[in-house]
């Protein structure tokens, strides 16, 4: 069935803007009867009631809760990437069942946060969730500072963090109901500093094999591992 995020008032969803143009391209109309990702965990489905010149109408016939959203609370710290590298992180993540995303500069970082590119994230992750079933989007945060992101740890009740130099493979056996953190390095990966101040404030190292993954790479790989540990 034909998924989409449109704007929920009431008994009906509004179809504006990119998701209208969606709308289209699928070419709905009158009648037809379309799934609506609602943010509030439900799954709507509705019948297309009226199609208008740059938005439509439909009615809510019934719902029911999603079972595919996030079970595990999973929050990845990335540190910033090049080009479109993100795009693919964001896309991947949303899959995989994390529910926040926070990117961060740390020393070796090339890339510069850019709230400007946050609706194109945020738009992927909606993409994402149509092909994967999930109706609550990744929740993305863009470019906090190192020490920023060092504050925030004690919030989590697991910190995992992918380290290069680390020859270690075994996992803590994680309980679904704890808070989960994971810490991906940017291209650069960390300093030696860094690595301190990680190690400070006892996060937990793990290696993902003898080869150096990309950054991207080694992302989707930890966000993979955990949540088939969780079940997310």
């Amino acid at each position: 069935m034909k998924k989409f995020y449109a704007k929920k008032d009431g008994d009906f969803f509004i179809f504006e803007g990119e998701e209208f143009n969606h709308f289209n391209v699928l070419r709905c109309d009158v009648g037809e009867e379309v799934l609506c990702l609602g943010t509030d965990g439900n799954d709507y489905l509705c019948r297309v009631k009226e199609v208008f010149k740059k938005y439509a109408v439909a009615e809510i016939i019934s719902f029911e809760k999603n079972t595919k959203n996030p079970k595990t609370n999973i929050t990845v710290f990335q540190g910033m990437v090049k080009g479109e590298k993100i795009d693919l992180i964001v896309q991947k993540l949303t899959e995989l069942g994390v529910s926040n995303l926070y990117t961060f500069e740390s020393d070796y970082t090339i890339a510069k946060g850019n709230n400007n590119k946050l609706e194109r994230l945020n738009r992927i992750s909606q993409e994402a969730c149509k092909q994967c079933g999930r109706s609550k989007p990744l929740s993305i945060y863009d470019g906090i500072s190192f020490n920023d992101m060092l504050k925030m740890l004690p919030e989590y009740d697991v910190v995992l963090f992918a380290n290069e130099k680390n020859t270690n493979r075994e996992l803590v056996n994680i309980a679904k109901d704890k808070k989960i953190a994971l810490i991906i390095g940017s291209e650069g990966g960390f300093s030696d500093e860094e690595v301190n101040k990680l190690l400070s404030v006892g996060v937990k190292c793990f290696g993902l094999g003898n080869r150096i993954l990309r950054a991207e790479t080694a992302c989707i790989a930890m966000a993979s591992i955990v949540g088939y540990m969780v079940g997310v």
